[in-house]
């Protein structure tokens, strides 16, 4: 391999799914890797908005400096070495490789929404939406991913809920409880006392397992009285929350709406009750919805 390609240099690539530059920067590796063979070893992540904002926070705090003004959605380093943006890795690859690229925007945008589009579509799982209205101002869209795969008795749960047209219903009701660098919770279906939580099917069910871990902010779970009591209350973490993981069934993850969830968590409270009414407007099965 000519020296000038650097032997086995460590490409690193981190991205937002939905982010043009990243598959640009993809498929860029990929002709690389294929046009020379062993020049590189690749490494890519494909990330959630939510994923990405954690990952973003992890590097600004490792790198600082040349950190702080990042706004884009794609993030490459070279041998531990932090590169820059999608534009950055064009540049450096046009370089050390002569590769040029003649594709339009367009073809980009394209390649990003087709693979968002596959990644809501994971038929194992469930991408569902919740809508909230802080005292009758809207405040945006949650979008969380469900674990069919991992919990499917605790996700069919809160689908049924989510979606359900009877009295019993998420649409409509409270969420009665924010506990500052800690949780906010919602569910109870009979008053937002926060009293009251009982299940698509009537009363209570069982701990499914522990599976799904509480290492992030977003992660979603069934709020409880004890083991065994799991009905249609539920929470959203604003961090991580280790203790909860032998405690609390989690069932997903926050997708998108990362600054909303900041926003919950700043909202005026008394006693850790919302001071005005914060509110599900409406909810559903993210693809009953596009």
């Amino acid at each position: 391999i000519n020296a000038e390609y650097g032997g086995d240099m460590n490409v690193e690539i981190y991205g937002k799914i939905r982010d043009h530059d990243f598959h640009m920067v993809k498929l860029a590796l990929e002709t690389i890797n294929r046009d020379h063979t062993g020049a590189l070893a690749s490494n890519v992540h494909s990330l959630t908005d939510t994923d990405w904002e954690s990952f973003l926070n992890k590097t600004k705090n490792e790198f600082r400096g040349e950190m702080w003004g990042f706004k884009c959605g794609t993030m490459t380093f070279v041998d531990g070495e932090l590169l820059g943006n999608g534009d950055d890795f064009m540049r450096w690859a046009k370089e050390k490789f002569g590769l040029i690229d003649f594709r339009p925007p367009a073809f980009y945008e394209a390649l990003s929404s087709h693979a968002y589009k596959s990644y809501l579509e994971n038929p194992e799982r469930d991408v569902v939406y919740i809508d909230l209205v802080h005292d009758k101002t809207p405040m945006g869209r949650l979008i969380v991913e469900l674990y069919r795969d991992i919990v499917p008795d605790t996700v069919k749960n809160f689908v049924e809920l989510l979606t359900s047209k009877s009295e019993k219903k998420l649409v409509g009701s409270l969420l009665h409880r924010i506990v500052k660098s800690g949780w906010i919770q919602g569910g109870d279906l009979v008053n937002g006392s926060g009293a009251n939580s009982d299940s698509a099917g009537g009363g209570k069910f069982p701990d499914e397992n522990f599976a799904v871990k509480h290492d992030r902010a977003g992660i979603i779970g069934m709020a409880n009285d004890g083991p065994h009591t799991n009905g249609s209350q539920f929470y959203l973490t604003f961090g991580p929350a280790p203790w909860m993981d032998r405690r609390y069934v989690a069932f997903g993850c926050l997708i998108e709406g990362q600054h909303i969830l900041s926003d919950l968590e700043n909202v005026e409270t008394v006693n850790e009750r919302p001071k005005r009414p914060l509110t599900i407007h409406d909810c559903g099965l993210l693809k009953d919805a596009l």
